[in-house]
């Protein structure tokens, strides 16, 4: 038997750090220095018996599961995927699981009526479910899904729905409970009860302020500021760790500390790899 645990396998906002097109500070470090990199944000949720959920298929799905355990019989190292919403960071890695790269069949795919409705209808997506290697699983917020020993229990989150509708997880282990919750346009007070009471959570952390788009509409692409969750998470009594950090997010930025700009505690950047025992 396994410990049960969550691991981080990316970090970053959708597109990832370094940017595509993007000259920044933060950028231009990651080229230089491998160490600073940060993959699209997504977890693995790993029952004691080894089972492995992944949660949301990244474009970087291939270099994701290598810190998974695989083995010949198992090689992909997750048995099932839960989709928390449409955006293009959270599905682009669905397509890899298709004949053209890893060939999967029956791979479960738990997913709301309306992200499985997306699925079923955009392709390539379709494409996956028609030949079987992808099968939608039904998932409802709110209802408590059975992993092993894991209970993921997804719960509707404030975030814009073009496509679909989204959810964040509130996630029970033999030892912990742990909330992930990487796309918001805010925290409301159900989503703060929740991780408040988990013994860790990592949660939407994509800006820090508000001038760090330049030449962008924030109010278009609506996610809380770092600044202020601090404010309305001060009564978590576990470890808060933002996720899904855009690339312009200023504690990413070179002289983030000389700048003043960091977390107090018990707040931090979640890292691309870290575990933690559920």
């Amino acid at each position: 038997m396994s410990q049960a645990r969550i691991t981080i396998l990316g970090t970053a906002q959708d597109a990832g750090l370094p940017q595509l097109g993007c000259l920044c500070a933060a950028c231009e470090r990651a080229r230089r220095e491998p160490a600073y990199r940060r993959l699209p944000a997504a977890v693995a949720l790993t029952a004691s018996t080894g089972r492995t959920m992944l949660v949301d298929a990244t474009w970087a799905l291939t270099e994701q599961s290598a810190l998974l355990a695989r083995s010949p019989a198992r090689p992909l190292g997750f048995d099932a995927v839960l989709l928390t919403h449409a955006h293009m960071g959270h599905v682009l890695g669905l397509p890899l699981l298709g004949r053209e790269a890893a060939s999967t069949k029956d791979m479960p795919v738990y997913a709301t009526p309306s992200m499985a409705r997306f699925l079923t209808t955009h392709r390539p997506f379709a494409h996956l479910v028609e030949r079987g290697e992808i099968v939608p699983t039904a998932m409802e917020a709110g209802t408590s899904i059975a992993f092993d020993d894991l209970v993921v229990t997804p719960h509707a989150s404030p975030h814009r729905g073009e496509d679909t509708d989204t959810v964040g997880l509130e996630v029970r282990g033999p030892r912990h409970t742990i909330v992930y919750l990487p796309d918001a346009d805010r925290f409301d007070d159900a989503w703060v009860e929740r991780i408040e009471r988990a013994d860790a959570a990592w949660v939407d952390g994509t800006f820090h302020h508000p001038d760090e788009l330049p030449g962008r509409d924030l109010s278009q692409i609506p996610h809380p500021f770092t600044s202020d969750s601090v404010k309305r998470l001060a009564g978590a009594r576990g470890d808060v760790r933002f996720t899904h950090l855009n690339h312009g997010n200023r504690l990413l930025h070179p002289d983030a500390l000389a700048r003043g700009d960091v977390l107090p505690s018990p707040f931090r950047l979640a890292t691309d790899g870290e575990t933690w025992g559920l």
